[in-house]
């Protein structure tokens, strides 16, 4: 398996350095279905970049419309965990993709989350 950086991601996402993008493409075409792997903590950072980075600035629906069409990909691989905190992204736009992920791990073994965030606490209901 090979691991996948978030600034591929956004090079794939963006088209802010058009030759970058080229190369981003050129590498996921070059290997197999279910060879690349996103890991959760790349799509954590991912959204933050995406959402808070001066360059980009997307809204939460742009980042995750783009995540979906980008995981379309046969190649591109994430957890399970991370297409529910994608979901749970959706459905709940006061929290954080973190937030989300965190929910969804927490939630997998109706584990215990401490937390002060209300509306995090919420979406484990």
């Amino acid at each position: 398996m090979i691991f996948v950086d978030t600034n591929i991601l956004i090079r794939l996402m963006t088209d802010d350095v058009p030759s970058l993008r080229r190369q981003a493409e050129k590498q996921l075409a070059g290997h197999k279905p279910g060879e690349l792997f996103v890991p959760d903590i790349v799509l954590t950072e991912l959204f933050f970049v995406l959402q808070n980075n001066p360059l980009y600035r997307f809204s939460r629906q742009q980042v995750c419309k783009l995540l979906q069409e980008l995981l379309e990909s046969p190649q591109l691989v994430i957890t399970g965990s991370a297409v529910e905190a994608l979901e749970l992204a959706d459905k709940h736009p006061k929290l954080d993709f973190t937030d989300c992920l965190l929910a969804v791990y927490a939630g997998q073994k109706k584990n215990r989350l401490l937390s002060f965030d209300k509306d995090l606490l919420k979406a484990l209901d």
